[in-house]
């Protein structure tokens, strides 16, 4: 069983108790990862495929629900299903998660009812790192910005591990090889050390091997380059920064290894089609702050 600690944004998180027959969620995707905890009572889920064909399954506590961001789905139930939901939404998942639900997929495993104090503690944590990012002074909110994302992709880690530890065995599939953990250390050195804008002879050397090997694996094992495989990186980190408003585009550009605005603004542009201020106002105007009021 593995799980690797590629980078996990937290979008959305709640819980709570749910009355889905009497208020039922009509299907649609979420265009995010989704873990629903049910910790406690019943529900009925409801999937929809691209035909329009709804399929209902109704679940009992505990059960884990995990859902890929194509996936057109809703929750329903009788009229007296009562249930507690804890819910995390990522940008993002572990790639054996991924492998085995699929971005469409829906995915529904019993979990034990031993494991509802760690998911709860999990979802603390995440409550705790908000408060602590959202309250800071200026300076240290800047700081904390950096830690913030970390003890995300701890608790996004984590929950994979709770899922993976009820797959069947025969589809988790063989253990991860050396190069996949060569490839893995060469993104997360580069993630740790991205304001020094590290070249691709910088991370081979940091993880001990020759640039030539480390290319090689990378278009063996995920099918890109090193360097595409760095820069989606490099700008998620500055998805992220963007949602602090405090952040200045020369501050981002500053701790992403862009090094100018200018040459920030250039090959942002150039990645997603638009200035980044022009990006950060839809963004805004969207809401995607990653939190939402009342939900701790």
């Amino acid at each position: 069983m593995h799980a690797t600690l590629a980078a996990m944004f937290l979008i959305y998180r709640n819980r709570g108790d749910r009355r889905y027959g009497r208020e039922p969620i009509a299907p649609h995707p979420r265009r995010v990862w989704e873990f629903q905890f049910i910790t406690c009572g019943s529900l009925t889920v409801v999937e929809q495929d691209a035909r329009g064909v709804r399929r209902e399954t109704r679940v009992t506590s505990p059960t884990i629900c995990v859902t890929g961001p194509e996936c057109v789905h809703g929750w329903s139930g009788t009229p007296d299903d009562v249930c507690h939901a804890i819910i995390f939404h990522f940008d993002e998942i572990d790639f054996s998660v991924r492998s085995i639900v699929g971005s469409a997929g829906c995915r529904l495993l019993p979990f034990a009812e031993e494991e509802v104090p760690t998911v709860r503690a999990l979802y603390q944590r995440c409550a705790e790192a908000n408060r602590a990012f959202g309250t800071s002074p200026p300076e240290a909110k800047k700081r904390a910005g950096f830690f913030e994302p970390l003890i995300y992709t701890i608790v996004g880690a984590e929950l994979a591990l709770i899922f993976l530890r009820h797959v069947p065995k025969e589809e988790l599939g063989p253990a991860p090889n050396y190069g996949e953990a060569k490839v893995t250390e060469a993104l997360a050195w580069y993630e740790a050390n991205l304001v020094h804008n590290p070249t691709i002879e910088d991370v081979a050397r940091a993880v001990h091997m020759s640039s030539t090997h480390l290319r090689r694996l990378f278009h063996k094992l995920r099918g890109t380059s090193p360097q595409a495989a760095f820069t989606e990186v490099q700008f998620r980190r500055v998805k992220w920064l963007m949602r602090d408003s405090a952040m200045t585009l020369e501050r981002i550009a500053e701790c992403t290894g862009f090094g100018s605005a200018s040459a920030f603004s250039r090959c942002f542009a150039k990645e997603f089609g638009m200035p980044p201020n022009t990006y950060r106002k839809a963004a805004r105007d969207l809401g995607v702050d990653g939190m939402r009021k009342g939900n701790d």
